[in-house]
């Protein structure tokens, strides 16, 4: 792999993308970065909407490792309309406020990112 093709894929990452882990299926929000020694690393909210139990927030605060390895083992998707309406819903119960707001995680970015 050439440094300039690492280079393009670590630029295609925005505020707002989410990305499915492959072995878990946890969906995993983009809320920021940041630049440490060893590249940008990416700050997010991590979800479980599918599986056998209800769905949930798996961690209200959640970091990648520095590119170029950030997202490997995951795949970019777009979010379904009833995945945002299921995230909505999350948003709204105390008790997931109350864990985002514990990992210094703003419930306003979560909703400005899955419009």
């Amino acid at each position: 792999m050439k440094l300039t093709s690492i280079l393009e894929a670590a630029d295609d990452t925005r505020l707002g993308d989410t990305y499915q882990n492959k072995r878990t299926g946890e969906i995993f929000l983009v809320l920021g970065s940041f630049k440490s020694d060893f590249g940008t690393k990416w700050d997010g909210v991590e979800f479980m909407l599918k599986g056998k139990n209800p769905p949930y927030i798996s961690a209200g605060s959640s970091t990648t490792v520095a590119e170029p390895k950030a997202w490997d083992g995951y795949k970019k998707i777009k979010l379904a309309s009833k995945d945002k309406k299921t995230i909505q819903k999350l948003l709204k119960d105390p008790e997931n406020k109350a864990q985002l707001s514990r990992a210094d995680t703003n419930v306003k970015d979560v909703e400005r990112y899955i419009r």
